[in-house]
């Protein structure tokens, strides 16, 4: 799908460099009506590429989603498109100093997502790879993104309110 996609891109380009000559764009992809039902994909969701485990809360308006996300080390944030059965959605997170990029596109049956993904940073790397996702709850509710947390340079990721020397929720 992705390939359909980049492909998709450069017959754009092209076609935009040869502007005012005759040029066919050939698509072999399959194309979804803009009209058809967009499954409900709104809850939070578990996804897991490679080594990573992301924990996502997405929100649905018609074919949009929109949400927010949380691995062990980042918070970011989720931007995507539903069509019928088709789910994909570009993550954008801050690591630190390092901005991560992760394009996820796959297909929904039931309440299991499964596709592929492409992940870069800010910092040169990337990986591709399968990724599998499972909706967990329907409510979107209780989802907190991590919090960072910074004692004497020293930084802490936590996504449930602590207690101690900071005091109950004093983050």
């Amino acid at each position: 799908m992705r390939f359909q996609i980049i492909a998709l891109v450069i017959c754009i380009l092209l076609s935009a460099h040869s502007y005012g000559r005759d040029t066919t764009i050939v698509y072999s992809g399959s194309v979804v009506p803009l009209d058809q039902q967009a499954a409900d994909v709104k809850g939070i969701w578990s996804v897991s590429l490679n080594d990573t485990v992301i924990t996502a809360a997405i929100n649905q308006t018609g074919r949009e989603i929109t949400g927010h996300c949380r691995s062990d080390a980042w918070s970011g944030v989720i931007s995507g498109m539903v069509s019928g059965d088709q789910m994909s959605m570009a993550v954008a997170a801050l690591q630190g100093d390092v901005l991560i990029s992760i394009y996820m596109s796959g297909r929904l049956s039931g309440e299991v997502v499964n596709g592929e993904f492409i992940r870069m940073d800010s910092s040169g790397l990337g990986d591709t790879g399968s990724f599998i996702a499972r909706r967990v709850s329907s409510d979107t509710s209780g989802f907190a993104s991590a919090k960072r947390v910074v004692i004497n340079r020293t930084e802490y990721r936590v996504s449930k309110p602590v207690s101690g020397i900071l005091g109950t929720n004093q983050i």
